[in-house]
């Protein structure tokens, strides 16, 4: 059945053409479809959706920043290191496209945030200097133009549970972050059905785990 509804979902996707005026709704099955299976394969499907919707709508800031999304992901996923940075150039490229559109959309900054933790994690000994302010700058900015944004506090709970406790890091230090993101999730509400909405089941996984692990201290 799981797959059957994947073949659909993968068909509707396919007619996107010049003469489609709801972009929305085969957008929306790509989406449905990254959310389904976390893979390399639906993520390029994504950003090749994307591509067909920027061909015929070039002027709408939301495909652009899902394909900069779709990007971000492949490069996470990618074990290659030099094919990493690859896909995290075209995430930027498209991320860049997408600020010049929208400079005041508090997403656009937190997938901006993903690139450089993208990056960092190449290799954070030699990148960290240069990659982790910039993903602060990003979160920063995202928060001026949206704080109940609650994939900022998302973002910042993560990487506060792996920073050191010494530099204000750790569980006990992340976890009053993950509630007020999880606050946020349920007070959040989309413009409209394809706005961004990811992070809201990691945040909660991340939330129950850091619970789990402060308790056995």
């Amino acid at each position: 059945m799981k797959n059957l509804l994947l073949l659909i979902l993968l068909l509707l996707v396919s007619k996107v053409s010049a003469n489609d005026t709801s972009y929305y709704a085969v957008l929306r099955n790509s989406l449905i479809l990254a959310d389904m299976e976390y893979n390399i394969s639906t993520y390029q499907n994504l950003a090749n959706t994307c591509e067909r919707i920027i061909a015929v709508r070039e002027n709408e800031w939301l495909p652009i920043y899902y394909r900069a999304y779709a990007y971000v992901h492949i490069g996470y996923m990618t074990k290659d290191e030099e094919e990493k940075d690859r896909f995290f150039d075209k995430a930027q490229a498209s991320i860049d496209a997408a600020f010049t559109m929208n400079p005041r959309e508090s997403e656009i900054q937190l997938v901006q945030a993903l690139i450089c933790y993208g990056r960092l994690e190449i290799n954070p000994m030699f990148r960290a200097t240069k990659y982790f302010p910039r993903a602060n700058a990003a979160l920063e900015k995202a928060k001026e133009l949206d704080s109940k944004n609650p994939r900022i506090y998302y973002l910042e709970g993560k990487t506060t549970i792996y920073k050191p406790v010494f530099l204000g890091g750790g569980k006990k230090a992340a976890l009053p972050i993950l509630e007020k993101a999880l606050q946020y999730y349920t007070e959040f509400e989309a413009p409209f059905d394809i706005y961004p909405h990811w992070g809201e089941k990691s945040t909660l996984a991340l939330y129950k785990n850091c619970m789990e692990e402060i308790e056995k201290e």
